[in-house]
């Protein structure tokens, strides 16, 4: 079915994939960086345990936007599943908005547009059933 919030829906869940695997493999690298000053420097290994606590946090956050991405690709062809996107567009704006929050930064603003391209793919798509 050719809904209105279709194309938008479907852009936004793309850029979720992209931007995800490039977070993934950023957190990735993150993570075993994080691990080797860990261990190759004694002086550094409470902050290196903070790192790797916060780039697991990251690696789990890029995993989810990521598994966002491939069921909203999945999900933007039928209008009977405008909820999903409109409850996970609102629960990623919450996150985003604490995110930006704690640390300002251009990207966070960047990354609270996608969740509010969400809602309103999804309620296009509502409307339009």
């Amino acid at each position: 079915m050719n809904t209105t919030g279709k194309g938008i829906l479907k852009v936004v869940s793309i850029l979720f994939i992209v931007f995800g695997a490039i977070a993934t493999i950023v957190s990735i690298v993150g993570l075993i960086g994080s691990a080797w000053l860990t261990t190759a420097t004694a002086g550094f290994a409470g902050l290196g345990g903070l790192l790797i606590v916060g780039t697991v946090i990251a690696l789990i956050g890029s995993v989810l936007e990521l598994i966002i991405g491939i069921l909203g690709v999945k999900k933007c062809e039928d209008p009977s599943q405008n909820n999903f996107f409109i409850v996970t567009g609102i629960v990623l704006c919450a996150l985003n908005l604490i995110s930006i929050i704690m640390a300002f930064s251009v990207t966070g603003l960047i990354a609270f547009v996608l969740p509010i391209l969400y809602i309103v793919g999804g309620y296009m798509n509502k409307n339009a059933a």
